[in-house]
């Protein structure tokens, strides 16, 4: 008897339970759909089975605020409070009430008492200070972060970045800098990001002074705090005062006794900017510091790296400039031959091919990385792509294709496989056997590497739109091939004059658009921005229905940005590829950089509070 009294009670329960939770589903319904006075009665039903139930609680409020009910919500309010006289939440909620009802006194008493019972509890002082926050009551948000504060006087920075965000909402700019600097000292490894929102609230040079002399007073009062150097170093680097940024690192990183560590960073980032010179200085500091340093050996060949690429970006180098960076190379690799199976060994390769001219030597230096033991199969395999162009430079096509074809086998489920089989496609084209060109292109266009299967549907269109078919002239096309393989052989004057010998002798062809692509190029090379931004805008202006309208206005926008500093003209010509040519694969990097020009915060997602 009494198992069926148990069994029966428990059938009972089981149906109330679930009558509850249909109960439940249905009040959830009704405030989704506004319908609050529904919602009101059936939360207040359900409370009467579960009185403490705190999100039922917080429902029947919405509901009865939904309705306007304030005496009502007032009234239900009191003996919870009563009840719980601390509970932040109850007294919120009845705040909202007084000053519903135009009860500012009593609402204002009512915060004051919230605040004052604020404990010593981080996460309470952010659960309270968000219920502030989300009526954009930002006044005593601070004041219950200040209040969190004020229980550990020895640790200052304590909620620097909740503060910095709500003073900057609040329009106080000063204090949110202040709580940034706070934020900066007491987080470093989110240094980063601190220094990125610097940016955005600091867009103009005598902003950025204003952060410098913050920085440099709160130095002068706390010597010992090594993040106030770092931001300065950082500072004058975005003010292009690379010697005194330098300055700064070099100070922390001798106190820090870091052995180099903070300076060749340094030196990275100069070399990224090409700031060759800055960079060179740095990576000689870390060298002077001694042999037995762990970053000796790293910064003699990044210098290498570095002069080399000062080199290329100067059109009126002198031979005797490359001699002198060609024995550097050749003297570390002595002193280090560990490295004639690295990356340094492949630079002076270039060195010697493509800028003393010497073929045969970059060749030899790049065979004894081949032939030796112990060297990784990529770089071998890199090693000898380059032989290939080598050999292509002095007009050897078959030990060029020859070396290609033997990578390609070596590698053909791997990425320098597929590279391997563009390089060998592009010399058929650059030979004029256009039709075996496009065979290999056709499998390369669906290459998993993006770039390779860009360059490869460039080539391919390029090719079908100015091949035209067996019976008519191909002479164009072959010249405008010939005058491409010149480019990349180093002979820019013949490539030019072939280029002048297309436009000549076949005007207003189709290769118009390609041929002012071909010459700026060229102009690049030799540094002639000028001459570049004249022929991109040809492009764009005449051609702008051709495929390469979008290549040319991207290239356009980057030198207005990086070279003429014409931000305003960089950022309409990113605007003008994203509107104009929406399908283009440059978008996705024009929408970041126009963004990025606008002053967008740094996580603004796509199609979010952009109009890209």
């Amino acid at each position: 008897m009494k198992k069926c009294l148990l069994i029966f009670c428990l059938l009972i329960g089981s149906e109330r339970v679930f009558a509850q939770e249909q109960l439940l589903q249905v009040a959830k319904q009704y405030l989704l759909s506004g319908n609050y006075e529904k919602s009101a009665a059936t939360y207040k039903q359900l409370l009467e089975y579960n009185p403490r139930d705190k999100e039922l609680q917080k429902a029947y409020m919405q509901s009865l605020m939904g309705l306007k009910d304030y005496k009502t919500a007032e009234k239900a309010l009191k003996p919870l409070i009563k009840a719980e006289p601390k509970n932040a939440n109850y007294n919120y909620q009845l705040v909202k009430v007084y000053k519903a009802l135009n009860e500012e006194k009593k609402a204002n008493k009512l915060i004051e008492k919230i605040i004052d019972n604020t404990q010593d509890n981080d996460e309470e002082v952010r659960a309270i200070a968000a219920l502030f926050e989300s009526d954009f009551d930002h006044q005593h948000a601070i004041a219950v972060y200040e209040k969190g504060k004020s229980f550990h006087k020895e640790y200052p920075y304590l909620f620097a970045e909740e503060l910095a965000l709500l003073y900057d909402k609040q329009g106080n700019r000063d204090k949110a800098i202040e709580s940034l600097l706070d934020f900066y000292v007491s987080t470093y490894e989110k240094a980063e990001e601190i220094k990125a929102t610097f940016m955005r609230m600091m867009a103009k040079p005598a902003e950025l002074k204003d952060l410098q002399s913050r920085v440099e007073k709160r130095m002068s009062k706390e010597p010992e705090v090594q993040a106030y150097p770092d931001l300065l170093a950082w500072m004058y680097i975005q003010q292009k005062d690379y010697e005194k940024a330098f300055a700064q690192i070099k100070s922390i990183d001798i106190k820090l006794n870091e052995g180099g560590r903070r300076m060749l960073g340094f030196a990275r980032v100069c070399l990224r900017e090409w700031q060759f010179k800055a960079a060179i200085i740095a990576y000689d500091a870390v060298a002077a510091l001694g042999k037995e340093q762990p970053y000796y050996e790293l910064a003699r060949s990044e210098k290498l790296t570095c002069m080399k690429q000062a080199l290329k970006s100067n059109p009126a180098y002198t031979q005797t400039e490359v001699q002198t960076l060609a024995k550097a190379y050749d003297e570390f690799l002595t002193e280090f031959p560990h490295f004639l199976q690295r990356e340094t060994l492949r630079e002076y390769a270039e060195l010697e091919a493509r800028y003393a001219h010497d073929i045969p030597k970059a060749i030899e230096l790049l065979n004894n990385v081949v032939k030796a033991n112990n060297v990784p199969a990529a770089l071998k395999g890199r090693c000898k792509l380059e032989m290939g162009d080598y050999e292509l430079v002095r007009d050897d096509i078959w030990e060029s294709t020859l070396l290609y074809s033997q990578v390609d086998k070596e590698f053909k489920q791997d990425m320098l496989g597929e590279e391997a089989r563009f390089r060998n496609a592009k010399l058929s084209y650059y030979t004029g056997d256009f039709a075996w060109a496009q065979g290999q292109l056709d499998v390369l266009k669906a290459s998993t590497s993006e770039l390779i299967a860009n360059d490869a549907l460039n080539l391919s269109v390029l090719i079908t739109e100015n091949n035209p078919p067996a019976d008519s002239n191909t002479v164009p096309l072959e010249m405008y091939a010939k005058a491409d393989l010149l480019e990349f052989q180093n002979k820019d004057q013949e490539a030019l004059a072939m280029l002048d010998s297309i436009t000549s002798q076949f005007p207003k062809h189709p290769l118009t658009d390609d041929i002012y692509m071909e010459r700026a190029r060229i102009a690049i090379k030799k540094q002639d921005f000028s001459e570049a931004a004249m022929l991109y805008q040809k492009v764009v202006s005449e051609h702008a229905e051709d495929i390469l309208a979008d290549d040319a206005l991207f290239s356009l926008a980057g030198i207005n940005e990086s070279v003429f500093k014409n931000a305003e003209e960089a950022k309409r010509l990113y605007e003008q590829l994203i509107l104009k040519y929406p399908g283009s694969t440059f978008v996705s990097e024009a929408r970041k950089n126009f963004r990025r020009l606008r002053g967008d915060k740094a996580d603004v997602e796509d199609g979010v509070g952009s109009n890209f």
